[in-house]
């Protein structure tokens, strides 16, 4: 928009709708529009380079107050462009970032605004851009289509998210639709964020509540079923009242519990019931409800309850657990969220610490690692620094930190994926250099297959099938096959339009089926691109070249820098497991421990996502062992029971416990394998010793749970299901366990469980 003179009154006319919406509808979330990005003549060119002159030196000479950027409440028009970080200022375009409410979008049209300006440009001494009119109209016309958006947003959703909070208001105030007391509005019993369990078994959280009209003579105990009625004083079973008056009831939205639907062979997702259907769910074991739309409606879980986001809290603001910051709205007493307790703050900061600590020895060890600068193009030395980046990313946003206690669980994230990603990549090099001399094809070769003449490409191999292929077609003529080496196979598409009539995804094929194919003068082609990134086609070889990452994997050689990369993987797996064990075991140089871990996934976790990063980690330091020959063959042994190879995996187990029988892990898996071969009885065992060397193994005790359930033993696997949840409240599969558990043990299959009796028949 472009202001002139007092002559031209259509800009500043709409600057002041535009800025007139952002008022009515300041304090509506919505959902977040996508960036905005501007081009000249929509903003004024000059104005943007000295906009990002400007940048370019405050970013350089001083820091702008951190609460002024955080506030929201830019003062001038030209504040929100100049200091907020997340525009993206260029000479030539300007991009504001996501737009999350009616606040942020002022923001932007002030900007724009004082952009595009005439005094704006005024200043500026070598303005010479055309101002004329072709210009205006289209800086206008930018105007009429910011408004036409802007009305369009509030007529689809802005004024119907208004009235629905004006009625929830009412309902709860107890008030008809049109304001006036009412007693037949009915009472709406359960809360946004609320925990409840049907009448069918299965748990949900509340994402909403609407008031419904009803011509029956009694409410529907049930949407999703067939209609019935229950009865109720003054009315008649049959419903043959003759009162044809429409009655009011409540219908809830619930997320359903998405283990609960699988172990009752449901498809439910979300829902709508009545409110005869539900019942509150008091137990805390029972009150983490696992659905993939949770994240969409809640902030966190806080206390028995979800927290609703702030769309969800300003329709209910009254619903008990909205944290409610609307102006209208007064009196809830609520506790400021960000109040966490001393105990957690501590294990946050601790654990904050101790990732600092451990990225700096991790970053002094690569840098030290790298060699000379010069041979920094190579693809062995590009791996490296890729690891060094990934070390220096934590190390740099840890001292950035603002808030441990919030971000924490993205530091353990970062640390989680960079021990994972050494770990994978040093015992899955190992285990290939076990098997390399079986293996007749290298990754990037191009190799035919002897029976349908198609050519592809080697993406990949297992030393043996990753699946059961005894009874696959075409291996007739090959002898044991479980035995061979098997490949990853991307056909040219063009010889399999030859060989099938149709181009094929890549194949799975047993080496005995394969040989080299020679004369490879061009590139084959695919269905779909290689990525660039991975493969590279080399025409004098006649084959393609993967990266130096997959060279590394698959055990090849790295040329003179192989024994340079072995060794700094070697390094970085010694330096992160004496981390991990000091950890775990309490060593006298680690910040954090156990506890810390622990202390975080049962109270300050508020998700699912959270806590699945702190319970993988703790899974992480279980497997962890000083003695690398049986950290690598516990692998090979998770290795073999995922791929259904349970007597191989249980030998491997077996033969670690043998070793080291403080090694609670293998116990652990030890268990896992005897109880998928149904030796329970064994598994138990197994699954005690590995509660013999952690009491927090809460892996073990859902695996004795498991088997207890299964044989009707309803009460031993409640008592196992709830030590299992006081110690990691976030296993969706436990706590949908124990509800069927408890729901069978209230129908009387069994009686409750008696430790005295059962002791008692025991020695007798």
């Amino acid at each position: 928009m472009k202001f002139s003179n007092p002559r031209n009154r259509i800009p500043t006319t709409l600057y002041r709708q535009l800025l007139a919406w952002c008022r009515q509808y300041k304090d509506v979330p919505f959902n977040p529009l996508p960036p905005v990005t501007l081009f000249p003549p929509q903003v004024n060119r000059l104005a943007l380079k000295r906009l990002e002159d400007f940048r370019t030196f405050i970013n350089n000479s001083m820091d702008v107050d951190e609460s002024t950027r955080l506030s929201g409440t830019w003062s001038h028009p030209a504040h929100y462009a100049m200091y907020n970080e997340n525009i993206l200022v260029k000479k030539d375009m300007i991009t504001f970032p996501e737009i999350s409410d009616a606040n942020e979008l002022r923001a932007i049209i002030r900007s724009v605004y004082w952009l595009n300006n005439r005094n704006t440009m005024a200043s500026i001494s070598s303005a010479t851009e055309d101002h004329g009119e072709d210009v205006t109209k289209e800086q206008i016309s930018l105007a009429f289509d910011a408004i036409k958006s802007c009305n369009q947003l509030s007529s689809s959703e802005l004024d119907s998210r208004k009235s629905k909070r004006e009625f929830s208001m009412k309902v709860r105030r107890g008030k008809s639709s049109d304001g006036n007391e009412n007693d037949e509005v009915p009472i709406v019993r359960y809360h946004v964020g609320q925990v409840v369990k049907h009448t069918e078994k299965w748990r949900g959280v509340i994402v909403g509540w609407a008031i419904k009209k009803d011509k029956n003579d009694g409410r529907h105990s049930s949407l999703t079923k067939k209609q019935y009625s229950l009865k109720e004083d003054g009315i008649s079973s049959t419903g043959n009242t003759g009162d044809e008056t429409k009655k009011s009831y409540v219908q809830y939205t619930v997320l359903v519990d998405s283990n609960d639907a699988s172990l009752l062979q449901s498809s439910k997702i979300i829902i709508l019931e009545s409110e005869d259907d539900l019942t509150p769910v008091d137990d805390p074991c029972l009150q983490r409800i696992h659905n993939i739309l949770v994240k969409q409606y809640f902030a966190k879980f806080d206390g028995g309850n979800f927290v609703p986001n702030k769309m969800l809290a300003y329709v209910y603001p009254l619903d008990r657990y909205s944290e409610c910051k609307f102006g209208d709205v007064k009196g809830k007493g609520k506790v400021d969220p960000n109040l966490w307790s001393p105990e957690l703050t501590r294990s946050s900061l601790a654990i904050t610490e101790g990732i600092r600590f451990i990225s700096r020895r991790l970053v002094s060890f690569l840098s030290g690692s790298m060699g000379h600068k010069e041979e920094s193009h190579d693809e062995t030395f590009m791996m490296l620094t890729s690891l060094t980046s990934s070390a220096e990313s934590m190390a740099i946003e840890i001292d950035s930190l603002q808030n441990s206690d919030h971000e924490v669980f993205v530091f353990l994230a970062k640390l989680y994926a960079f021990y994972v990603k050494i770990n994978s990549m040093t015992w899955t090099r190992y285990a290939n250099q076990q098997h390399k001399q079986n293996v007749n094809f290298s990754l990037g070769q191009i190799v035919k297959h002897k029976i349908h003449g198609f050519r592809g490409l080697v993406l990949a191999w297992d030393s043996t099938p990753r699946m059961d292929v005894s009874n696959w077609d075409g291996l007739e003529h090959i002898e044991r096959p479980q035995e061979k080496p098997f490949y990853h196979i991307y056909p040219d598409a063009n010889d399999c339009i030859k060989a099938f009539g149709e181009p094929l995804s890549p194949r799975y094929i047993c080496q005995d089926s394969l040989e080299l194919s020679l004369d490879n003068d061009e590139p084959l082609e695919f269905e779909m691109t290689l990525d660039p990134e991975k493969w590279k086609w080399v025409g004098d070889r006649g084959r393609y070249i993967p990266s130096m990452e997959m060279k590394f994997l698959y055990a090849e050689d790295l040329g003179v820098h192989t024994i340079l990369a072995e060794q700094t993987f070697r390094s970085l797996k010694k330096i992160l497991t004496e981390f991990m064990l000091g950890v775990r075991d309490g060593g006298k140089d680690s910040l954090f421990s156990m506890d810390d871990l622990f202390y975080q996934l049962r109270f300050g976790a508020g998700n699912l996502d959270d806590a699945t990063i702190v319970q993988d980690f703790i899974r992480e330091l279980w497997k962890e062992s000083s003695n690398c020959a049986l950290r690598n063959q516990l692998d090979n042994g998770i290795s073999d029971l995922l791929e259904g190879k349970h007597e191989i995996a249980l030998r491997q187990f077996s033969e670690i416990v043998e070793s080291d029988p403080m090694y609670g892990e293998a116990w652990n898996k030890k268990a896992t394998v005897l109880y998928m071969m149904g030796q329970t009885e064994k598994s138990i065992k197994s699954a005690n010793e590995a509660l013999r060397i952690d009491g927090r193994n809460f892996q073990a005790l859902a695996g004795i749970g498991l088997i207890e359930m299964d044989a009707s033993h309803y009460d031993k696997a409640i008592e196992s299901f709830r030590r299992c949840l006081s110690i990691n409240p976030w296993m969706g599969t436990v706590s949908s366990r124990l509800s069927m558990c408890l729901s069978e043990i209230d129908n009387g299959s069994k009686l409750p469980y008696d430790a005295d009796r059962h002791d008692k028949e025991k020695s007798t």
